[in-house]
């Protein structure tokens, strides 16, 4: 069974068609859409099968998508257009979607669009970061923050691993250059 529903609240789309391709509703020029990062991207969701549960770290941006001729330059970067962004609007949130219905059973929000990927754990703990830095866990079942520590850098694409060694279980994250490991006396 295929299953499509939005996790973000732009507007570009809202259901699947018989094909199985979105049906379009804004051609980007009118309304809210992602901005070119799009409502998630590299950064890695996780599921929980005791919980069935999907977590993705959405973004929820609004940009307007202007068209303008440019001179397209061998090893340079091109939209071919002019993106607006209401940085004022724009949040980003981890949120825990039921994969049986697509209906989303929480969120917890974050300050900026993050591109911190997401680990589940078996115990029911759920880790993840954001743009300023915050490495956080969350009761899966719930998303209640229960512990966050600032790492001093931005969380961008990786996620949290966790790993034993010698009986002791650690969550490791990267943030910056950094590598920060985490683990339970």
């Amino acid at each position: 069974m295929l299953l499509g529903k939005p996790f973000t609240d732009t507007t570009w789309a809202r259901e699947l068609g018989p094909d199985g391709r979105p049906i379009v509703l804004n051609d980007g020029s009118k309304g809210c859409l992602p901005d070119n990062w799009g409502g998630t991207n590299f950064n890695p969701p996780t599921f929980d099968p005791a919980l069935r549960l999907f977590f993705v770290t959405a973004r929820e941006t609004c940009a307007v998508y202007l068209p303008e001729k440019q001179v397209i330059t061998p090893g340079r970067f091109s939209l071919s257009g002019t993106v607006r962004r209401d940085l004022e609007k724009a949040y980003g949130a981890v949120r825990a979607i039921d994969v049986a219905t697509g209906e989303r059973r929480w969120e917890f929000k974050l300050a900026t669009p993050s591109f911190a990927g997401l680990l589940s754990t078996a115990s029911g703990v759920l880790f993840g970061g954001d743009n300023e830095g915050n490495f956080m866990a969350f009761e899966s079942r719930t998303g209640k923050n229960v512990w966050h520590y600032q790492t001093g850098s931005s969380i961008w694409g990786g996620s949290p691993m966790t790993y034993m060694l010698d009986g002791r279980q650690h969550v490791v994250i990267g943030s910056g250059a950094v590598i920060t490991a985490f683990a339970l006396p």
